[in-house]
């Protein structure tokens, strides 16, 4: 069993869905298609979703009309036919009278919010059924992602609940050559209420299914060639990276790296299953390797996260003693889970506490609150620059590379050491552009001659 996500943009017009279509049909064995909504579709949605949340009836019905006629001209594009057109249009008409009924809703909810979401996906997964009946002569198996991907109370995926709905769908098909098709992203809740893993969460989806199935391997084929060394939007030359660890790639994800989804690699690493990021646009291409297996002692990319503040705490020192060290770490705690604020690091020294945040409203309550026990300097338009690799604490060297490369650049804060896989600089957000293109001046210039790594 091999497992294939696409995403928007690899489906993001009929040509596309039409290239995809070929693609897997080409592909030998038993496979599981998990798919994004076309690309804009999400965006679109939202928008829709806010606009009847401020109750803009009329907005509202607007932008689904114009998402429908969007979808009727890839559609007439997609198929010549004028009998399967309207059979593709009228399994699409329900999904955009469903969106038309929310329109007028005033007593809107997030739940319904989620429904509106999840339509994107469906509708991406009925046309490629319908491209791949007509140009392939594929019947694929539809495999409903709302009867097996569940999350549990605390939002995170349920793999045994996973594994124990997936697998006697599949089951019931044991063509040798079987494709099974379905949505990414969507899910529903411990409640039994649609819901989805959040942006990007497609990823997410082929890795949780891959892992369930007991896959050879999870493809995630987008529309670059595998995970470039560094971001190609900021740094003018870069390079797939060929193999990563898992934990690498992990690392990566979590720090901005676009191609993935941060949390999808971990399915795959309990599981060992390979995972590999493809180019839609040139299937031959390599690609990008995720195993446990590796090059070692080498920096193998860079990668960056925007939207960060930093939090400097300082302990006050009273006569009367004030917080202690251990009560200080335990106000901290209560204060970020009691407050929901997404921590990156943090670092302590003497009495001082560094500690860099996702930017949120609450940051400005947690710091409010924390200054009732400590001096509080808040930094906001801060950035996470990572250098990952395989570079352990005990292999020197690396580090000196690092620093080396950003001497002329204002730190706040170094972490090393928490990871065998990354050394993590924050930076001012102004410094970013300048910081990413030293590092790859002076980590990556020649490289391609040099490591079988780079591409």
């Amino acid at each position: 069993m091999i497992v294939l996500k696409f995403g928007g943009t690899s489906v993001g017009s009929a040509q596309r869905i039409r290239s995809v279509a070929h693609l897997v049909a080409s592909v030998e064995g038993r496979k599981i298609i998990t798919l994004s909504a076309m690309s804009g579709t999400t965006d679109a949605l939202v928008r829709i979703a806010n606009t009847i949340r401020e109750g803009q009836w009329e907005d509202a019905e607007e932008q689904v009309k114009a998402l429908q006629v969007r979808y009727h001209n890839v559609v007439e594009e997609l198929f010549e036919e004028e009998e399967l057109q309207k059979e593709a249009i009228d399994a699409l008409t329900p999904v955009f009278e469903q969106l038309l009924d929310q329109t007028h809703n005033e007593a809107f909810t997030q739940n319904d919010e989620k429904f509106i979401l999840s339509r994107g996906e469906i509708m991406s997964t009925s046309l490629m059924g319908f491209t791949l009946r007509e140009y392939e002569g594929v019947n694929a198996v539809h495999l409903d992602a709302l009867s097996f991907m569940r999350i549990n109370h605390a939002g995170e995926p349920d793999p045994v609940y996973i594994r124990e709905h997936l697998t006697p769908l599949l089951e019931a098909d044991k063509g040798e050559n079987t494709l099974f098709l379905t949505e990414g992203y969507i899910c529903i809740n411990a409640f039994g209420e649609i819901d989805n893993l959040r942006r990007g969460g497609s990823d997410y989806t082929a890795t949780l299914v891959g892992e369930a199935a007991d896959a050879q391997e999870i493809q995630i084929w987008t529309d670059i060639d595998g995970l470039h060394n560094n971001d190609p939007r900021i740094v003018n030359v870069t390079s797939p990276v060929r193999r990563l660890h898992f934990g690498e790639a992990a690392e990566l994800a979590h720090f901005g790296a676009k191609i993935l989804h941060p949390a999808c690699i971990e399915p795959a690493r309990r599981a060992n299953i390979p995972v590999r990021l493809l180019y839609t646009l040139d299937p031959q291409a390599p690609g990008t390797r995720i195993s446990c297996e590796t090059s070692k002692d080498m920096v193998k990319a860079v990668s960056a996260k925007d939207g960060i503040s930093l939090l400097t705490l300082r302990r006050h020192l009273r006569i009367d003693g004030g917080l202690s060290m251990t009560e200080c770490l335990v106000a901290i705690s209560e204060l970020l889970a009691k407050h929901n604020i997404v921590t990156d690091l943090i670092s302590i020294m003497g009495d001082s506490y560094l500690i860099a945040v996702e930017e949120a409203p609450s940051v400005a309550l947690f710091c409010e609150e924390a200054s009732q026990w400590s001096d509080v300097l808040y930094q906001k338009d801060m950035t996470i620059l990572a250098v990952v690799g395989d570079m352990g604490w005990e292999r020197m060297g690396f580090e000196v590379r690092i620093l080396e490369a950003v001497d002329d650049i204002p730190i706040r804060m170094i972490s090393y050491g928490s990871s065998n896989y990354s050394l993590v600089l924050v930076v001012s957000s102004e410094d970013k552009r300048r910081a990413m293109i030293a590092l790859s001046d002076h980590l990556f210039s020649n490289l391609n001659r040099q490591m079988p790594e780079l591409g």
